[in-house]
Formats: C-alpha cells, structure tokens, sequence
C-alpha cells in the first residue's frame, strides 16, 4: 500500500507543479501583452513627436527665411534710396557746376 500512496502522493505533486508551472505562464504572457501594448504607445508617442519636431522645424525655417527675406528687402530699399540720394547730390552738384561754366561762357562773350 504505501507504494501507491507513494504513486498517489508522486502525481499530486506533479499536477501541483503543473498548475504552477500554468499559472506562471499565465503571468509571463500577461506580462509580454502588456509590455508590448507599452512599446506600441510609446512607439505612436515616439512618431508623434519626430512629425511635431519636423513640423516645428520646417515652420521655423520658414519663419526664418521669412525674416531673412524681409530683411533683405529692407537693406535694398535702403541701399536703393540712399543711391537716389546720392544721384540726386551728385546730379545737383553737376548742375550747379555747368551752370558756373555756362555763365562764364555767357559772361566771357558778353565783353
């Protein structure tokens, strides 16, 4: 008789381990689902933030060449009017000058 108990207490204790060994399994795979759900998210967090980062930058780098552009319409108006200044000067100057020789011609052919 205590060869069967023995057999009896032998595959009890198996189907223990058994349903051990199942209800860790149970776990690891409820643990795998949950940490791949995790990797998903942050994989749709990780996307989500390369196309905003993208976004920003291609605004800024409009933005900026908006600005440089700007920028250098000022500098030419500038430079534009500052050259209408300056011929105006200069032709002012020209003016002034051939009218004195103008004169002188006159003058001289007066006497």
């Amino acid at each position: 008789m205590s060869n069967i108990q023995d057999q009896e207490q032998y595959i009890k204790s198996l189907e223990q381990i058994k349903q051990i060994e199942d209800k860790v399994q149970k776990e690891i795979d409820e643990r795998k689902e949950e940490v791949q759900k995790q990797i998903k998210t942050i994989e749709a967090d990780l996307e989500d933030s390369v196309r905003n980062a993208e976004n920003e930058g291609r605004l800024l780098v409009e933005s900026s060449m908006e600005k440089a552009r700007m920028k250098a319409n000022e500098e030419a108006q500038r430079t534009i009017s500052e050259a209408e200044n300056k011929a105006k000067s200069i032709t002012f100057k020209f003016d002034q000058t051939m009218m004195k020789e103008i004169m002188e011609i006159i003058l001289s052919g007066i006497k």
